[in-house]
């Protein structure tokens, strides 16, 4: 007679514990797949090249403007495939550099080097180079499409695009979804990527929020892919960097190599590796 009272008692917390365990997995958000605002990023891929090289590495000049502080240096911007980036800066007081590759992320400064937190690596991706950066984005089937409709930018008539990452295959990280936010404006013409804007938001809640701009202009075609050569970026509205292009290099044979996001994670030498805390895709 005891067991049967049981019974019920036991269905009782069975169903509760389901119950529970139904609310912490949230059930998947789908993306919104806009066909206009896909259909543009497909243009403007296919018009910066017929087909996308396997690498890229390219070198210039820059000029940064920090407060009261301007310092020139070079910059070297490299891709290969679509989800590995790292844009390396030399100036006169050392060497920053943000290393991108597939969700994993690596800022270095002199010879510090972190990890950043997730809500950052969501648009840590290097835009420099957009042909790569796009096809990410259409490549990744979380990805959500808005389009805005068009606009004009600087007296030129552009088509205003919104995409987001919306982590619906992973809906523990779909919190991360509203950082992930990224605007892009096409030239109505030449379908050329003109403007992305992204802001930088280290966390939820009173945190320091920074809106970045990356304005480009004189596309180059080398090897039949068009490239800016003229890159200019300010931040939350004040011009910040000014980057010129000097040579580009097409399928040269990087490798992952030069894309490593392992840092050292304290003083006592251990490492961490950023593919396993910070994988977002």
């Amino acid at each position: 007679m005891r067991i049967m009272r049981l019974g019920p008692l036991f269905a009782v917390s069975l169903l509760f514990g389901t119950a529970i365990q139904a609310q912490q997995s949230p059930a998947p958000l789908a993306p919104t797949r806009d066909p206009t605002a896909i259909t543009l990023l497909q243009k403007s891929v296919a018009a910066m090249a017929t087909s996308a090289p396997s690498d890229s590495s390219a070198t210039g000049n820059i000029s940064i403007v920090e407060g009261s502080t301007n310092e020139s240096g070079s910059i070297s911007i490299q891709t290969l495939g679509t989800g590995d980036t790292a844009e390396t800066i030399d100036l006169p007081d050392g060497q920053r550099a943000v290393i991108y590759s597939y969700g994993d992320a690596k800022e270095v400064n002199g010879t510090q080097s972190v990890n950043p937190p997730v809500e950052l690596i969501v648009v840590d991706q290097c835009a420099d180079f957009p042909l790569p950066f796009l096809s990410a984005i259409l490549g990744n089937p979380d990805e959500s499409f808005r389009y805005i409709g068009p606009e004009t930018l600087n007296g030129a008539p552009v088509q205003h695009i919104q995409v987001w990452n919306s982590f619906a295959s992973k809906p523990r990280m779909q919190k991360l979804a509203s950082f992930s936010t990224r605007d892009i404006w096409l030239d109505a013409e030449s379908e050329l990527p003109m403007k992305i804007s992204y802001q930088r938001q280290p966390g939820e809640g009173a945190v320091h929020v920074t809106r970045v701009e990356v304005f480009f202009s004189n596309y180059t075609k080398v090897n039949g892919v068009e490239y800016p050569f003229q890159i200019s970026k300010s931040y939350n509205g004040l011009p910040w960097q000014t980057i010129t292009i000097q040579s580009v290099a097409f399928n040269t044979g990087l490798t992952d190599t030069q894309f490593q996001t392992e840092t050292v994670s304290n003083g006592m030498g251990r490492r961490q590796c950023a593919a396993t805390s910070y994988r977002l895709f």
